[in-house]
This record gives C-alpha cells, structure tokens and sequence, in this order.
C-alpha cells in the first residue's frame, strides 16, 4: 500500500530531507575545522562545506555562541522549507519533532523569569526550532516578569502544543489543588510549584509526556513508519532511564524518601519495559544497577563503559583522577544514536527519515561547537574525544 501512495503525498518532502543528507560534514570538512587556529579560520573552513557563507554578516571577533545559533537557525530554515510542502499526517509529525525543543524554550523561559531576568535576554539561549506564537509577546521589550507568571503560564497553557503536557505537569506535582489547577493556574499555585530546583525534573517530565505522545502517534500511523519510529522512539525511552538512573547515582534521588521522583521519569514503553524497568525502579547504586540490566546486553556493555566515569566522579574531590579522561553515559548514547539515526535512512516510504535528518544535523552543531570550543580553550588534541562523524564513508 505505502509503495503505492506514499510519494503522492510525501515523494518531494522524502527526496528533499534525503537529498539534504549529502549536505552533511565530510570527514575532509572535520579536518579542515580541526586544524583551525581560530574561529576565523573555521569561519572560512566551513564556507567550503553545505554551511556556505552564513556566518558572512557575523562581524569579528566571531563567538562560539553566534556559531551555533547561526548553525541551529540555518537548520531551522531547512526545516520550515520542508514543513512548509508537507500535508497531513506528515505535518502533525514534523510539529511533534519540533514540540521537543519547544519543551526546551519553555523550560529556559522559566528558568530566566524565575531568576528575574527578562525573556528578552535568554533570546540568545532559545533554539530557533522551538519558536512559537506568544513566544513573540513574551520577547517584546514591554513585556513585564515582575507583574509574575501569570502571562507567562497562560501563553504556554492556551499558545503551545506542549499545553496539555504542561498542565498535566502541573496536576502531578499540586494533586491537592486538583480542579484549582484544571480551571487554571493562579501566579500564587505556580509560583510555589516551580522552584529552581524543580526545573530539572520539570524538563524530564514534559519530555517523557512528549515522547509517550509522539510513540502513540507514529504507532498509530502504522507500516514502516510505525516500525522505523517504533524502534528509534523505543531506544529513545531506555536511553532516557539510563541517563536519569546513572545521572541519580550518588544524589538525594537515589535515596529511598526520593525514588518515587526519579521514577515518575521513566517512560512507560521501549525494550526495557515493563520487565527491565521494573527493575530498574529499586536500584540505587551501581552495583544494583548491574544487577538489573544483567538480561540487556548491550545496556549492559554501555553501563561498564561509562561506570569509570561515574566512580572517577565521585572521587576527584578527594583527589581522584579526573574525569576527562573517561566518557559519560550521554557521549556513548550519541554516538549510539548517529548509527541508529543513519539505518533509518536505509528504508524507504516512511517518516522516520524526517526525524533522523533534524537528530543527525543536531548532533553535528554540536560536533561544531566541541571543535570550536576546543579552538579556543587551545586543547585540540581532545577534538577526536567527543565528535561523532555522521555517514563515514563505507569501505
């Protein structure tokens, strides 16, 4: 049936993203950066890659930060392009794509009001992806933090599609002020539900809301978009109770009184639920944690690789090794990701590519910015720590 269909409707947005993967950083590109004395001379090293000449208007000396944004914003452009010739079901899913970084500019949002500053200044911070319409009112320089969150709430409760995750958010934590919350949020209720050290949890928990909401969706789809997604959103969710288990270790989360917080962050599907999940919710130090991923081989292995990371966290207070020198559990899972991200583009007549495409390129912004960063600080001989490249050339 999709061999039929599918390009009627989705053929040029599908030969469009996969068109775009040949836009993607050779591994000549990488060397070009790698040699780079200063961010000028990256500047120049990626106008002879897919970037062109978009950093031409930036004036010097050049910031990480500007190279990054102006990275996120041209993605950003490709993105409504391609948005903008979808039709249903594709556009509901590419708007579910960018609900997670709007999730991302809320949280920031938050954060900047609750510290008094004004939104205006986190500008810089927002990723261009996860801009939405009051997102304008909230940026005008008349808009007034001191008068408290009441704006603030109702813009991201009424304007934004991650409204529902956000109330629902909201009726978890404050169950006693239950039909309070559902006819709406008062600047008192909201101001002693988020603290600054809730945001954290907060982001988590939007997220886990998302991802369970965009797995019944692609479910829903069916053929091999169902499949594709199925696997790379399934992966997606242990992923995320392996990094809020490990990350838990050695905090007041892994204490008994505070299990049931971490817990509320796992998502309810994936290859480690029910069983392994189940499991994991008891743990709470490592070796427990060993214990409860001994069935999921290749969990397991990405435990035993990031435990050292972990063990030499714990002791450089006291004068351990540092560190630097071992990988943490996000390092091991991006790179895991970029594989699963590039098989995706194996198939055909499916969404998943979509998805991959915007996961792929988000990853070499960040390859970007580790290589500038390292420019800077002078220490370019930790480049090849950290980046992953992205279709390697097979031999």
């Amino acid at each position: 049936m999709e061999l039929s269909i599918f390009n009627v409707n989705h053929g040029f947005c599908e030969a469009v993203v996969r068109g775009l993967r040949s836009g993607f950083l050779t591994p000549e590109d990488y060397r070009r950066l790698s040699t780079s004395d200063t961010l000028e001379d990256m500047r120049s090293a990626l106008e002879e890659s897919d970037y062109g000449t978009f950093l031409q208007d930036e004036p010097s000396p050049l910031l990480v930060s500007t190279i990054s944004k102006k990275c996120y914003e041209k993605l950003a452009d490709e993105f409504r392009y391609v948005k903008a010739q979808a039709v249903e079901p594709l556009s509901t899913f590419m708007d579910f794509i960018a609900r997670e970084k709007m999730i991302d500019n809320v949280c920031m949002i938050i954060q900047g009001v609750l510290n008094n500053k004004a939104p205006l200044e986190m500008q810089e911070k927002l990723h261009p992806l996860g801009e939405f319409e009051g997102m304008k009112v909230i940026m005008s320089e008349t808009f007034d933090v001191q008068g408290g969150f009441d704006d603030v709430y109702r813009i991201f409760l009424v304007d934004t599609p991650i409204g529902p995750y956000f109330e629902e958010y909201l009726k978890d934590v404050d169950r006693e002020k239950d039909e309070m919350v559902r006819a709406g949020v008062e600047t008192s209720q909201v101001g002693g539900i988020l603290t600054k050290q809730d945001l954290e949890i907060m982001k988590a928990t939007l997220k886990k809301a998302w991802l369970e909401d965009f797995n019944e969706f692609c479910q829903g789809l069916g053929g091999t978009t169902a499949e594709v997604m199925g696997h790379m959103l399934k992966m997606e969710a242990d992923f995320r109770v392996l990094l809020v288990t490990l990350n838990a270790l050695n905090t007041n989360l892994s204490t008994e009184s505070k299990l049931q917080d971490r817990n509320a962050l796992y998502p309810s599907f994936g290859y480690l639920y029910p069983e392994g999940t189940k499991e994991l919710r008891k743990v709470w130090n490592d070796t427990t944690v060993r214990a409860a991923l001994e069935p999921y081989t290749k969990y397991l292995s990405l435990f035993d690789q990031v435990k050292q990371f972990y063990e030499a966290e714990t002791s450089v207070t006291e004068g351990g090794k540092s560190v630097g020198q071992f990988q943490s559990i996000e390092d091991l899972i991006y790179a895991e990701n970029v594989h699963m991200y590039e098989m995706a583009f194996e198939q055909q007549y499916h969404f998943g590519v979509f998805y991959a495409w915007v996961k792929l390129k988000e990853q070499e912004i960040r390859n970007v910015r580790w290589i500038a960063n390292m420019v800077i600080l002078g220490t370019k001989e930790h480049i090849d720590d950290t980046i992953v490249p992205i279709f390697q050339p097979r031999l």
